[in-house]
């Protein structure tokens, strides 16, 4: 199947494990880097020449002479072959060298020589974090847990690995046994909060913050965590106690920007209007001037799907600098996630060129009047841009979408080749311009145009898929039809539309068990899509399975779209023609009287 849709760009937003402002552990925990840690509990060999030839190579070593140091330690190795130490160090050495293969072919070996070592253990672990499947991670973290309970890293890296793949009864477990072994240690009761919060109970995960806090006062993570269990409770009560927290928060951090703002919001919630509006003032001036606070609140709101907390943060914190272009930007994607999309529109339009997402804005603007169903307007829109800017590729693009849209199709061509004279190998105005090529019936010119992204981009799955149905549907080449679909599927091969190409193909070509194999699968990976249900269902009639084909059909028309409308008018023409093939239920038991 075809595919072709309008990519409307939209900023990321970024969310993290912890919070905005994560807790810091005392003790070392996960590396962010690859880099293996020179400290070690070994003592180093106590053989003369063993202890001559590795103090060499730390001379060396200082000395940039790496190989050499690689050399003086390989000696030492020899002349005291059963040091762990030594071995480290030798491995440490050719990760500084780049090595990365053979430093971890060294230390599976040492682990595999001494397997109740928890240093050579840790080594390895941490070499192969990037590389390593994670049953190999759960049985080498769980491993050294075993020889060393107390151990904080592991417990991190596992508990990592559970949060990460949602598997919260084990993290529960895991922190709850790291608290038990490490009663004194904060950070194990902080997780554990974590843990407890991510399983939906409340109480015990406020305990454990409280501990978090006995034990490290100072800290405003978990104070931030236990406001979080305030919001999702949400009573009459819970204002008053967050404002307490908050307060707590700017004791220790008085500029800490997200207490600030939550402060100024709760004094705005409860009609303090005053002490909200003196506070946001004093933030909207420091928006001003720092970009810092402007990303806390969008990290605050927006991330976290505040929407309607956003757009009055926004709003108040614009109010000292109206003209301020990330507040207006801020504010107007507030109101877009929010569904405001004319007020979202109104400060769009304020942000000004200057912006380093101008020309999103721009974008977002044509793709809400749109949404708005002012197809008309969102053309005109950007029709002036595009006049003022005429080589920009992404305004023609979606200019050229919005033009087909609105049934304007010969303008949309005459746009994307007049863009193309500037961008001759540009493959997505290419792309775009043979799908519309093909929307208005030019199909030659459509192959023609899909070839020449072929020839640009041997490898674009894309043209090769379009291409490939395209010839499938005419019912022509369906060998190189098959060919360039097969390529497609090895670039791409769990993509449900080339899959459906594949077996509209093998439809084509009379084979229809092959085909009824890749189509059922192209509709499992596409939910039923309307048009693949529909390829499916056509399939199961040549393979003589009608009443499969039936319920398929249903299927397809309970999928379709608004612009289906053509497609549900024939797959109720194909109802209505396979109802009278199947043979009528069987009644006559249910008309018998009862004995």
């Amino acid at each position: 199947m075809k595919k072709f849709s309008i990519p409307i760009s939209i900023l990321a937003a970024v969310f993290c494990f912890s919070g905005c402002n994560q807790i810091q552990p005392a003790a070392p925990v996960v590396q962010a880097s690859a880099d293996i840690s020179p400290q070690d509990k070994s003592v180093p060999a106590q053989s003369l020449s063993a202890r001559y030839y590795y103090l060499e190579s730390l001379v060396l070593h200082q000395q940039d002479q790496l190989e050499s140091a690689v050399k003086s330690l390989e000696k030492a190795i020899a002349e005291d072959p059963a040091s762990a130490f030594l071995r480290r160090d030798l491995i440490r050495l050719h990760l500084e060298m780049g090595k990365e293969e053979k430093a971890l072919t060294l230390a599976e070996a040492l682990a595999e020589k001494d397997p109740d070592d928890v240093d050579n253990l840790l080594m390895l672990v941490r070499l192969k974090k990037d590389t390593g499947s994670q049953d190999q991670m759960l049985s080498l973290l769980r491993q050294i847990l075993e020889l060393d309970p107390e151990n904080k890293e592991t417990y991190l890296r596992l508990g990592k690995i559970f949060m990460e793949n949602q598997q919260f009864s084990q993290a529960l477990e895991l922190f709850s046994r790291m608290a038990a072994h490490l009663p004194q240690y904060y950070v194990a009761h902080f997780y554990l909060g974590e843990a407890h919060l991510l399983s939906g109970n409340d109480t015990a995960a406020e305990q454990a913050f409280l501990k978090t806090i006995d034990l490290e006062p100072d800290l405003v993570e978990p104070r931030f965590k236990r406001i979080e269990i305030l919001r999702r409770q949400a009573d009459d009560t819970s204002h008053g106690k967050m404002l307490e927290i908050y307060e707590e928060i700017l004791e220790i951090e008085p500029e800490n920007d997200r207490a600030l703002l939550e402060t100024a919001l709760i004094y705005h919630k409860t009609g303090q209007k005053d002490k909200a509006a003196h506070l946001f003032d004093e933030l909207g001036k420091h928006a001003a001037t720092s970009s810092r606070m402007v990303m806390v609140a969008v990290d605050t709101y927006i991330s976290q799907k505040r929407y309607d907390d956003a757009v009055i943060v926004f709003s108040e914190l614009l109010k000292a600098d109206l003209d301020n272009d990330n507040l207006n930007f801020f504010l107007g994607m507030a109101h877009e996630s929010a569904d405001n999309p004319e007020a979202a529109i109104q400060h769009y339009l304020k942000v000004s060129s200057a912006h380093p997402q101008y020309k999103k804005t721009l974008l977002t603007i044509g793709f809400l009047y749109r949404k708005m169903g002012q197809g008309e307007k969102a053309v005109a829109f950007l029709e002036s841009h595009h006049k003022n800017n005429p080589k920009d590729i992404d305004i023609i693009s979606y200019l050229s979408a919005f033009y087909e849209q609105e049934g304007h199709l010969e303008k949309a061509m005459d746009l994307l080749t007049k863009g193309l004279a500037d961008a001759p190998e540009n493959t997505s105005l290419l792309f775009r311009l043979g799908a519309i090529q093909d929307k208005a019936g030019q199909k030659e010119a459509c192959i023609a145009t899909m070839k020449e992204i072929i020839r640009i981009d041997p490898d674009d799955a894309s043209a090769l898929n379009y291409l490939g149905y395209t010839y499938a549907d005419l019912g022509i080449h369906l060998d190189q039809a098959e060919a360039l679909i097969k390529k497609a599927l090895k670039i791409k091969p769990d993509d449900g539309y080339i899959t459906d190409s594949m077996g509209w193909v093998y439809y084509k070509k009379q084979e229809y068990e092959k085909a009824v194999f890749y189509l059922e699968k192209a509709a499992t990976l596409t939910e039923y899509e309307s048009i693949i249900a529909s390829h499916l269902a056509d399939a199961y009639i040549k393979t003589g399975r009608l009443s499969k084909a039936l319920a398929v059909y249903h299927k397809a028309i309970v999928n379709a779209k608004e612009e289906d409308a053509d497609l549900v008018l024939e797959l109720e023409a194909k109802i209505k023609d396979l109802e009278q093939q199947l043979p009528l239920p069987d009644t006559r038991k249910e008309q018998q009287p009862a004995q």
